[in-house]
């Protein structure tokens, strides 16, 4: 018998939902392109070496009818670098997008595998400027979107790059996941077993999350290489930008091809970003490119109406 139900992690959006999704999609995409932001639509679904180099099982696969793997995209940043790097377009260049993307998450979770993004990509332009001009839009994102009480928590990909650079493969791999676990007794081992210039900050790491000015104060004491503080002093000054601004100098990078500032947008209400974004120059080298200075953000329009469900009025039926 044909399974006629929907599939594990899809949702049918109907009344409140579905008509408040769309209004916060248009309104939000209406004022980036309002901004200069050149909109770009790209397929859902790409080769899948557009967004991987080996099988992610999280990552929907089909095949066409030549055998080829195909991808439903993940993601649209990376759709737009392969657009960037094969094409004639001119940089430096903004764009904006909107549209659904598609991650197969543990059943368990009780995630949803398809969602509403909605973001910017600013390409060729000054780090420094483009990065300050996305968190700029962000929050003002945000409040058309009807977002009124968030944080943004920040950091640098360069900060672990950097020591990661001083370990071979293995140890990298090691190193990861006692700092994805924030394990201070697994960090300790790894330092006394693997010494290096880093190991007070290491030891260290698992604490340095929170208050942005107490965490940049601490980790100014247990770090001396010049490129980890210019690292700690671009968060410095970014988080001026934010009244509540948190700092979390242990966030891996989900992307290899991140090198500068991350950030994530959190309330107490959703629990998991509902914006985050950064600093990715390495991405375009994916597609024989090189390196390109870029900066996007992408906005969980889903996660951004769980945010704001209860403030929305609505006349029909609520779903």
């Amino acid at each position: 018998m044909k399974n006629k139900q929907l599939a594990p992690g899809m949702h049918d959006k109907l009344f409140k939902r579905a008509q408040s999704v769309y209004q916060i999609e248009m309104r939000v995409s209406n004022f980036l392109m309002a901004s200069g932001f050149n909109r770009i639509d790209t397929p859902m679904i790409e080769y899948a070496g557009v967004f991987e180099d080996e099988l992610d099982n999280h990552n929907y696969h089909l095949f066409d009818k030549h055998g080829d793997l195909l991808v439903i995209r993940p993601d649209v940043t990376q759709s737009i670098a392969r657009v960037v790097a094969t094409t004639k377009v001119t940089l430096p260049i903004k764009f904006s997008y909107s549209g659904k993307v598609f991650r197969n998450h543990d059943e368990l979770k009780g995630l949803q595998n398809e969602r509403m993004q909605a973001g910017i990509e600013i390409i060729g332009f000054d780090a420094a400027v483009a990065i300050t001009e996305a968190l700029d839009l962000a929050k003002s994102s945000l409040h058309l979107a009807g977002v009124k009480d968030y944080r943004i928590e920040l950091s640098h990909a360069g900060i672990l790059q950097t020591i990661f650079a001083a370990f071979d493969e293995a140890q990298v791999e090691l190193l990861a996941t006692r700092i994805k676990n924030k394990s201070i007794t697994g960090l300790t081992e790894f330092v006394k077993q693997n010494p290096s210039e880093f190991d007070d900050f290491l030891i260290n790491l698992p604490r340095l999350f929170g208050s942005a000015e107490d965490v940049l104060k601490s980790a100014k004491k247990w770090v001396k290489n010049p490129e980890i503080l210019a690292a700690l002093a671009e968060i410095e000054n970014l988080s001026h930008d934010f009244a509540q601004s948190t700092v979390d100098l242990g966030m891996l990078a989900k992307k290899d091809y991140y090198t500068g500032v991350m950030f994530r947008v959190f309330s107490d209400k959703v629990p998991y970003a509902f914006l985050s974004g950064g600093r990715y120059d390495k991405l375009f080298e994916r597609f024989d490119a090189g390196a390109v200075s870029a900066v996007g953000w992408a906005l969980d329009v889903d996660a951004v109406y769980e945010e704001i469900r209860q403030d929305i009025v609505f006349g029909g039926g609520d779903a």
